[in-house]
C-alpha cells in the first residue's frame, strides 16, 4: 500500500471505540522501551519519520529529555491499521 493511498485510508477510518477517552489528567503515557509490550516494534528513528508524515501519533515531550505516547492514540492507530485479507480470512475460519 502506498504511502497515499494509506493516509486516505486513515482519513476514511472511523475513530477506535477501543478505549474510551480519558480525561486529560488521567492519561496514560508510554515511553519508547515500553511500546514493544503494546505492539508497536519500530525503532527510534523510523517512529521519527513516520510522525513526521502523519503516519504515526507525534510523542509528547514530558521533560527536556523525556518523550512518551498517548496511550490512546497508539490503540486508535492500532485499529486503523489495515488487515492483511489472508490474516482476516485466517482469524475468521481458525
Amino acid at each position: 500500500m502506498r504511502i497515499a493511498e494509506f493516509q486516505r485510508h486513515l482519513a476514511s477510518s472511523a475513530p477506535s471505540a477501543a478505549l474510551p477517552p480519558r480525561p486529560p489528567e488521567e492519561e496514560v503515557f508510554v515511553p519508547y522501551v515500553d511500546l514493544k509490550n503494546h505492539g508497536v516494534n519500530f525503532t527510534r528513528i523510523h517512529l521519527r519519520r513516520l510522525a513526521a508524515k502523519g503516519l504515526f501519533p507525534a510523542p509528547v515531550m514530558l521533560s527536556a529529555n523525556r518523550i512518551a505516547w498517548k496511550l490512546s492514540e497508539i490503540v486508535a492507530w492500532k485499529a486503523s491499521r489495515p488487515r492483511h485479507e489472508s490474516v482476516a480470512a485466517g482469524a475468521a475460519t481458525g
